[in-house]
């Protein structure tokens, strides 16, 4: 059996876009050749793109998640963790969700583990703080802001209504400040044309007054203006650096009294042992080659690492970035497999994104700006077209018809 006819073991570590993107190129170009097992937790893919959308009520918790059946139908799901990396023997450990060990043999890996959301670096935050990245969490975040609306309406004082409606958001990154604009979204909703409708309010805590720094200074400040419409107060410069059941405190020792607090403050790389002796950028995150490798026959991409450009410098760390650079892995993989040398990266992202409900969205996209509802359809437009899944778009299609019906 010649080398280009054996089949080969591609292990993926993690659902997200980077290993969903690669085992669809590989699936397409060598996907006879290739058995495929991918080590995840979670049974569905959680779609980023639309948390600002289920926040405000647009769309409920279950449009963001794809199931992996779907999004990699022909591959070995293994639910679990990966424990460590042995490079040498070509293993993977990993621990199931059921608590038992299995060890899988690759011939080729893809780390695609992303980031987490790294609250212990703020007192508190773990205990008190949702979190977004994680499949279910946005939606339990949607059940506790419409049971503090039932408990504003339930409240005899001022003071335990004002608590019971106030959101602090911490970080003001993208993802911090369209949660911000949604929650704001949702409460007023919740509470028109009610008493309660004075007390809610979100506040957008972030260490540095230049927000959306991603973006062009013109789609800046209109960023800033969707902030101020939907009635978010800014608190800038400032850092959260504790979080308790009742609200936040700052880096000046001031006090900001909420039931409820989302941390937006960041994410670091996964470390996993096995891989933790290779060089890490800043971040942690383990640095690839211009192939995107970072060992013999192991290649990472996305959140989990710093991918170089042909300037030097290292990617931007977003969901588009992770699609290209998910394509790109398993085109290699595939050459590799064909016995063809590897391509250096070369692919560029169309640009970036942000929404704030339905028609309003700033959108940069091949270094010219859009906004409102340009902006907002071409960013519903490319979500739908990246959805993990075809039957999970037609059911969030659906999901919207129901809801407009509903109406």
């Amino acid at each position: 059996m010649s080398t280009t006819e054996q089949r080969r073991h591609v292990v993926l570590l993690g659902a997200g876009y980077l290993s969903i993107w690669s085992y669809r190129a590989l699936k397409r170009k060598v996907g006879k050749q290739v058995d495929f097992t991918v080590v995840a937790p979670a049974t569905a893919h959680t779609f980023h793109g639309w948390t600002g959308e289920v926040l405000s009520g647009e769309l409920p918790p279950d449009a963001q998640l794809s199931p992996i059946s779907e999004a990699m139908p022909t591959a070995r799901h293994v639910r679990g963790h990966a424990r460590s990396v042995d490079r040498a023997a070509r293993t993977v450990e990993v621990e199931r969700v059921d608590g038992t060990k299995q060890t899988l043999h690759y011939d080729h890996l893809i780390v695609g583990t992303g980031q987490y959301e790294d609250v212990s670096r703020v007192e508190g935050m773990e205990e008190h703080a949702f979190r977004l990245r994680d499949a279910g969490r946005t939606g339990k975040l949607v059940a506790h802001l419409d049971d503090r609306v039932e408990s504003a309406r339930a409240a005899t004082e001022e003071k335990l209504r004002a608590k019971a409606l106030t959101v602090v958001v911490a970080g003001g990154g993208l993802a911090g400040i369209e949660a911000s604009v949604a929650i704001a979204q949702r409460l007023a909703r919740a509470t028109e044309g009610t008493p309660e409708r004075e007390y809610a309010e979100v506040v957008l805590v972030t260490p540095t007054g230049e927000l959306a720094k991603e973006m062009p200074p013109k789609l800046r400040a209109h960023v800033r203006k969707e902030l101020q419409d939907n009635g978010v107060r800014l608190v800038a410069p400032a850092r959260v650096v504790a979080v308790g059941p009742d609200g936040v405190k700052l880096d000046d020792g001031s006090w900001l009294a909420a039931s409820t607090v989302v941390a937006a403050i960041g994410n670091s790389p996964r470390p996993l042992p096995g891989l933790d002796d290779l060089p890490v950028d800043d971040r942690g995150a383990v640095r690839a080659d211009r192939m995107l490798q970072i060992a013999p026959e192991v290649w990472s991409g996305g959140d989990a690492a710093s991918v170089p450009l042909a300037s030097g410098e290292p990617c931007p760390v977003d969901a588009a970035w992770a699609i290209g650079q998910g394509s790109w892995v398993g085109g290699n993989v595939a050459r590799v497999i064909q016995g063809r040398a590897q391509r250096e990266f070369t692919w560029k992202s169309v640009g970036v994104t942000a929404g704030f409900g339905r028609g309003h969205a700033v959108l940069e996209a091949w270094g010219m700006s859009f906004r409102g509802r340009p902006a907002w359809l071409s960013r519903a437009a490319f979500f739908g077209y990246y959805l993990p899944s075809r039957p999970q778009l037609r059911r969030v299609l659906q999901m919207l018809l129901a809801r407009r019906r509903g109406k």
